[in-house]
C-alpha cells in the first residue's frame, strides 16, 4: 500500500483509538470533535473516503460511521499506536504476583499466564521451548514394598509424581546403585542429546533395565516437549464483535496446543509479532493474536501471547508483555 500522509496516519489513528474505544463506527464529526478540531469537516470527510478506498476503513453502511480493516489494525500496531505504560498499581499486581521463588518453571508460566490475561481481559498463551532443558539430578525414593517414586531435577521443572515397580527380591543396596547409575547416564545430559537408551544400558547393569526405560519413557512424556499453558479462553464471549459461531470456532481452536503453537511460536528474531484475521491467526476471524519473546542470558526460551478481538487495546498488550516478560527473564536467573 502507498505511503500516507501524516493527516491520514492521525485520522486513522484517531479512527482506531475511537473504534477500539466504543465498538461503534466513527464519524467524521466525531474525528473533528475529539480529535482535529482545526481541520474541516469537509477536509476530514474526503479523507475518510481516500482511506476507505485505500483499504483501511469499510462503511458498514451508506449512513453509518467507518470501521478499522485488518491492514489497519496491522500498520496501527507497527506504526501508529501508542503504547500504555503500566500504573504503579499495575507494576505492583505483577511484582505481587511472581512474589516468592518459584522453582518450577511450568509454575512460573502458569503464573504468566493468568497476570496476563487477568490484566488484558483476553486469552493469554505463554510457551515454554524444550531445546535447552537439562537434567540435573534424578532420584529414587522407596515408597511401599517393589515400589519407588521417580524424582527428576532438570534447570527448568521438577517432576515427582512418577513411580516404578521394582525387582521382587531387590536388596537394600539396590537403590544406592540405581541412582548411582541413573545420574551418571542421565546427569548435565540435555533430553535432545540422550539419543537411543540401549546404546547407554549394556549388558552389565540388566537388572536396572526396568528403572532406566521408566525414566525414559517419563523423560519423553513429560520433557520432550514444549510446554504450552493458555489462561481466559472465555473471555472472548465478553467482546461483542464475535457471534456464537465465531466464539465457539475460538475456543475449539485455542483449547488443542498444536494450533497455539504455530499462533504465538515465530521463527524470526523478532520482540513482538503481530498476526490479524483469518489468514495470519490460522482461521480466527475477527481476531488478532500478539506474541513476545522471552530470554534467558539473551536467548529467546518462550514466547507470551494474547488472543483476542481484533479491536483489541494493543498499547495495553504490548506494556503488559514487555513488563511481563522481563519478570520471567528476572525469574529464570535467580
Amino acid at each position: 500500500m502507498p505511503e500516507l500522509s501524516k493527516r491520514k496516519k492521525e485520522i486513522l489513528k484517531a479512527v482506531i483509538d475511537d473504534f477500539i474505544a466504543t465498538a461503534n463506527p466513527v464519524s467524521s464529526q466525531d474525528i473533528k470533535d475529539k480529535h482535529l478540531n482545526e481541520v474541516s469537516s469537509a477536509t476530514i470527510r474526503s479523507e475518510l473516503a481516500a482511506l476507505e478506498e485505500m483499504g483501511y476503513l469499510t462503511q458498514p453502511h451508506i449512513s453509518a460511521g467507518r470501521v478499522p480493516s485488518n491492514a489497519a489494525y496491522k500498520l496501527y500496531a507497527s506504526e501508529l499506536m501508542q503504547n500504555k505504560p503500566l500504573t504503579k498499581k499495575d507494576i505492583e499486581i505483577i511484582k505481587g504476583q511472581f512474589d516468592g521463588r518459584l522453582y518450577d518453571m511450568e509454575e512460573v508460566i502458569k503464573k504468566a499466564a493468568k497476570i496476563i490475561s487477568d490484566m488484558t481481559n483476553y486469552t493469554s498463551v505463554v510457551l515454554l521451548h524444550d531445546d535447552d532443558i537439562v537434567i540435573r539430578n534424578i532420584k529414587l525414593v522407596e515408597l511401599i514394598e517393589d515400589t519407588a517414586l521417580i524424582v527428576i531435577i532438570t534447570n527448568k521443572q521438577v517432576l515427582k509424581d512418577s513411580f516404578v515397580t521394582l525387582p521382587k527380591g531387590f536388596d537394600t543396596g539396590y537403590i544406592n546403585t540405581a541412582n548411582e547409575l541413573l545420574n551418571s547416564v542421565f546427569t548435565g545430559k540435555n533430553i535432545n542429546d540422550l539419543g537411543d537408551i540401549d546404546a547407554i544400558i549394556d549388558g552389565e547393569i540388566s537388572a536396572f533395565r526396568s528403572v532406566f526405560d521408566r525414566v525414559m519413557e517419563i523423560i519423553k512424556v513429560n520433557l520432550k516437549r514444549e510446554n504450552i499453558v493458555t489462561e481466559g479462553e472465555y473471555k472472548i464471549l465478553e467482546y461483542p464483535d464475535n457471534d456464537r459461531d465465531s466464539a465457539r470456532k475460538f475456543i475449539n481452536i485455542v483449547q488443542k496446543k498444536d494450533n497455539l503453537n504455530g499462533l504465538i511460536n515465530e521463527s524470526d528474531d523478532i520482540q513482538f509479532s503481530v498476526k490479524i484475521g483469518r489468514e495470519e491467526a490460522n482461521g480466527l476471524d475477527n481476531c488478532a493474536v500478539v506474541s513476545a519473546k522471552y530470554t534467558l542470558n539473551g536467548k529467546e526460551v518462550g514466547r507470551a501471547g494474547v488472543i483476542g478481538p481484533v479491536r483489541m487495546d494493543y498499547g495495553k498488550v504490548y506494556s503488559v508483555l514487555n513488563y511481563v516478560c522481563k519478570m520471567i527473564d528476572e525469574m529464570l536467573k535467580n
